[in-house]
């Protein structure tokens, strides 16, 4: 392995869900990176069947929270995910909707910043169309939230977990057949 693509696989396995944020803002040029990372995600058969709503407003971010994703309220912003909602097509569109949160949580470690990744819950998914005007028939469901990261509270928070890593890559990993 080259030293450049051990610092890319050190790059990807460092990748951690961020749940606390400072209320730092995030500059212009680093949103829009993440959004250029994330219009060019793949899709299935090119579709390209997602589109973002970029929420900086408090008060949304609120709603959001409300909604099932609790670190929206203290992010700089969330990424609301809309999809079409078509019944014959949503397991495509969940596997896309999965690619594209995965290149959005890629792109804000990229740019120094912490990001996490929520699902909007019950009643969630219709008070956040309402609230950005998104029409009923669309799909919203994931939502990623992104800022500057709480090192104080990311720290604590790993303390209160110790021990909880990952399992051994033998119970991970089956080899030409599943062994239980």
């Amino acid at each position: 392995m080259t030293q450049k693509s051990s610092e890319l696989i050190e790059f990807l396995r460092s990748l951690r869900a961020v749940r606390d944020y400072t209320p730092e803002p995030i500059t212009e040029g680093d949103i829009d990176d993440m959004l250029e990372v994330g219009r060019w995600s793949g899709s299935s058969s090119n579709r390209q069947p997602a589109e973002l709503v970029v929420v900086r407003d408090q008060a949304i971010k609120q709603k959001l929270a409300e909604g099932g994703v609790a670190p929206a309220a203290r992010a700089s912003l969330a990424f609301v995910i809309v999809t079409p909602g078509d019944p014959a097509t949503r397991e495509r569109e969940a596997f896309d909707d999965g690619r594209l949160v995965e290149r959005l949580l890629l792109a804000a470690k990229a740019c120094g910043l912490g990001a996490n990744i929520g699902s909007l819950k019950g009643e969630g998914p219709s008070v956040i169309k309402q609230a950005l005007g998104i029409p009923p028939e669309r799909r919203v469901w994931s939502v990623v939230t992104v800022g500057r990261i709480d090192e104080q509270a990311r720290r604590a928070r790993a303390a209160a977990r110790a021990g909880a890593g990952r399992k051994p890559l033998a119970e991970f990993a089956h080899w030409d057949r599943f062994s239980a």
